[in-house]
């Protein structure tokens, strides 16, 4: 079985108060509802292995986000894959705050992030047991709501660095935007944003591709672990498709 680590971890993001005062959250931009899914690769140039659905819903005062990942047919029989992360939160004049994100992973005990913006603390847990904890400061994210808090920020400074929280340990990242183009994917070719999030030591890794002209939904995806597994995730249908 897989061990997913960072990724299929609890993720906070830490913005700076220098990118909080330079960007604006636009929620007019974000569809109130959406889902994606995608084919699952193992590691570069692997055939499909499973899938993945990404759904989010939100009434510009609060958000609830899911994603869940699998493997199937023959594959699920040769590697287990199998996690379910939710994030839910408010959205302010700042774009997301994350109130609590879960994640659950075949055979594993259940972890989450529990988000305490009066004390300035997130508890890091495990099952009932708090394993870590961290500070909070305003902006802070978690792996789901940064996939669309950074879309829909305007004027988003680049090389911004982040503390990156996850179910064992917190380490310093970067978010970069690295280029605009065209990325082609099962479910067509697409204009779109290439951020990546990644810490100095390579425990964290994660380049995303948003949609630009797709309300900046994720149409691609590359995560890597600890344990150096990447997957490869790219859309085959995306609901707003306008």
């Amino acid at each position: 079985m897989i061990r997913i680590a960072y990724f299929s971890a609890a993720v906070l993001l830490f913005i700076s108060s220098g990118m909080t005062q330079a960007t604006g959250w636009s929620p007019a931009k974000w569809p109130e509802k959406g889902e994606v899914k995608f084919q699952v690769a193992i590691g570069f140039g692997g055939l499909p292995v499973g899938q993945a659905q990404h759904t989010w819903s939100h009434d510009s005062k609060q958000y609830r986000m899911r994603l869940a990942v699998e493997t199937s047919g023959m594959a699920a029989a040769l590697r287990k894959l199998g996690y379910v992360q939710q994030s839910e939160g408010d959205i302010g004049e700042n774009g997301l705050h994350p109130r609590r994100f879960d994640v659950t992973q075949l055979g594993k005990t259940p972890e989450a992030a529990l988000f305490d913006w009066d004390k300035a603390r997130v508890g890091i847990n495990r099952g009932a047991r708090e394993r870590r904890s961290a500070s909070l400061t305003a902006g802070d994210q978690d792996l789901l709501s940064v996939w669309h808090q950074i879309g829909h920020m305007d004027g988003l400074p680049e090389n911004q660095d982040l503390l990156v929280v996850g179910n064992k340990d917190a380490r310093r990242a970067r978010i970069a935007h690295l280029e605009d183009g065209s990325t082609q994917v099962p479910a067509g070719s697409f204009a779109t944003r290439h951020f990546k999030i990644s810490s100095e030591d390579g425990q964290i890794a994660i380049d995303l591709w948003l949609a630009l002209d797709r309300h900046m939904i994720p149409v691609r995806a590359i995560l890597n672990d600890t344990k150096s597994v990447t997957l490869i995730l790219e859309a085959t249908s995306i609901s707003p498709n306008q």
